[in-house]
């Protein structure tokens, strides 16, 4: 070969022509339809997730407004429970002060329409917080296992013959009763509202550490939870007729 003779290469798919000529007939057209092809996936992307941020927005719209919703209907039903189980503690208070030696008793006529206000009370609660335990599982399964032992409790005062042993548990139970009452509307009203006014309604701290208090903490509710079904009687005989069941179906 000639020393003074060029080679010119092809390009790889024209043959005939340079790659160096192709580049210049066509990079101008070329980097036009990249920077057009990579603008619009630019903008794709930044329309996702707008879309996707917008989602999210209004799902959380939606929760805010299903917490305020559903803290109204809890706290109008909390309120009406609380008032028929204020006017039974009220009503065993009185009773019991009207003996001076404190050992006021209770007939069975006494206690059974006691007992129907004050089961009610308690069941027209579990109902609502069972129907809506999707919303926060742990609080308002708690909640309700709280109802649920002391609704145990107050149906097994009927086989007891100690009629002030009787008034004296009611006392306990309707005590009990309005301070779970309580902490839970303190958790819904954190749910509700905390966020959207930046504060919280404190828990409620009892000097004797043993009394136990709902939080909306997962630790204290797992805590709650295990103490409820396993240490409460409701608990116990929720687990001896499992325990029943499952040996006389497993055979």
């Amino acid at each position: 070969m000639p020393p003074n003779e060029s080679i010119v290469k092809g390009c790889v798919f024209l043959s005939e022509v340079s790659c160096y000529k192709f580049w210049q007939d066509f990079a101008t057209p070329i980097t036009t339809v990249l920077v057009a092809a990579i603008t619009i996936f630019i903008a794709f992307k930044q329309l996702s997730k707008q879309h996707a941020n917008n989602l999210k927005a209004q799902n959380e719209q939606y929760k805010c407004q299903t917490r305020i919703e559903l803290f109204r209907e809890v706290g109008a039903i909390s309120e009406s429970s609380s008032s028929i189980i204020r006017d039974v503690s009220t009503y065993c208070m009185v009773k019991k002060y009207s003996s001076i030696d404190l050992k006021a008793e209770i007939n069975q006529i006494e206690y059974q329409d006691i007992a129907q206000k004050f089961g009610n009370a308690l069941l027209v609660l579990i109902s609502k917080v069972e129907t809506h335990e999707i919303v926060n599982l742990k609080l308002f399964r708690a909640f309700r296992f709280s109802l649920q032992s002391i609704q145990h409790d107050l149906m097994a005062l009927r086989a007891s013959n100690n009629t002030v042993s009787i008034l004296e548990n009611l006392l306990q139970l309707t005590s009990d009763a309005q301070m779970y009452i309580g902490d839970f509307q303190i958790c819904m009203q954190n749910m509700a509202y905390g966020e959207m006014f930046g504060s919280a309604v404190p828990y409620r701290v009892p000097a004797d550490k043993r009394i136990k208090v709902i939080t909306n903490n997962v630790k204290d509710l797992d805590e709650l939870i295990d103490f409820f079904c396993k240490e409460t009687n409701w608990g116990k005989t929720c687990a001896m007729y499992e325990a029943e069941a499952e040996a006389r179906f497993s055979s």
